[in-house]
């Protein structure tokens, strides 16, 4: 029987379709929705880049402006505070947005798989009321992750995984910049949508493999950036790395949050999960799904989503 994450693959109509480039240079489908420009290995260092151009050389924005879960997906983009040590307020807008968000969605044929998947294949209870309830609480639902002696307050999973989080601590600037990492940020979109707004450096690859990994997988990249933003009090430039970042290309913001939430049960159910990993195979290439639900102050794992991402295998 096909895996539960091929199926979710197969039925994601609204997927973009994605071309690298060869090894001549030129592209594989010239047509395609997303042109992904991969370049070049990243360096180890955080002050080389070695990526000239950004990652996406073009996308197709006729169809990111007007598909529903896209268009609702990005109104939430801006909905969350990016240093992770500030508390969230969340609107009543914020919360329409959400709304609206789900039941966008709700309808689409990988939300109607996962949501027969767990119901059938891992019983648990999911009633179409029920199981909009627990998307909405899983995904948007605001908590405290307490990692080691460093506590989170005010995440949640979409926020880690769409849009993510900035760790920096203005009191620790130099004299020009405020330093720092980012965790989370596994969205296709949002990377998209900083490289417009030159908000990110794209500066490699890093696949930590050999072979033309991106010629033969386009729609899973490995990445090295530099996340940039200026604090308006300060007036310093901060900048925020990421040594190296997973996240699939072209995937429907239904299709992740269907896998997401699969994962999310079968994480539960501890269900062919192995040090917090899914093994699967999507399209002949091996992945890990890592699925980490969010810490509680006891240090066990507790009932919402942290983080969600695949790992390219082979």
């Amino acid at each position: 029987m096909t895996d539960i994450y091929q199926q979710i693959w197969n039925c994601d109509r609204h997927k973009f379709l994605v071309s690298p480039r060869d090894l001549n240079g030129q592209w594989i489908d010239p047509n395609a929705d997303i042109l992904l420009d991969e370049q070049i290995a990243a360096s180890r260092r955080q002050d080389l880049d070695l990526a000239r151009k950004p990652l996406f050389y073009r996308v197709n924005e006729e169809k990111l402006n007007t598909i529903p879960t896209y268009v609702s997906l990005i109104k939430l983009l801006d909905n969350y505070q990016f240093d992770n040590q500030k508390s969230e307020v969340v609107t009543k807008l914020e919360k329409a947005e959400i709304e609206q968000f789900i039941d966008d969605i709700l309808p689409t044929k990988p939300i109607e798989i996962a949501r027969n998947y767990i119901y059938r294949n891992l019983n648990f209870e999911t009633s179409i009321a029920n199981f909009e309830l627990t998307l909405k609480s899983i995904w948007f639902d605001l908590y405290t992750n307490y990692f080691g002696n460093f506590s989170v307050r005010d995440t949640s999973g979409f926020e880690h995984i769409f849009v993510g989080e900035g760790k920096y601590d203005l009191k620790e600037k130099t004299s020009d910049r405020i330093s720092g990492e980012i965790s989370g940020y596994h969205s296709w979109v949002k990377f998209y949508l900083d490289e417009q707004q030159q908000q990110v450096n794209y500066r490699g690859h890093n696949y930590e493999l050999q072979g033309n990994i991106g010629i033969d997988n386009p729609y899973v990249v490995a990445v090295q950036m530099l996340w940039q933003d200026c604090d308006v009090k300060s007036n310093l430039a901060i900048e925020l790395f990421k040594k190296k970042g997973c996240f699939f290309v072209g995937t429907s913001p239904e299709c992740e949050i269907a896998m997401g939430t699969v994962a999310y049960y079968e994480s539960l159910a501890n269900y062919k999960f192995e040090k917090e990993k899914r093994r699967t195979t999507i399209n002949g290439a091996v992945y890990d799904l890592a699925l980490y639900r969010n810490i509680e102050l006891d240090g066990n794992r507790g009932n919402y989503i942290r983080s969600f991402y695949p790992k390219f295998i082979r």
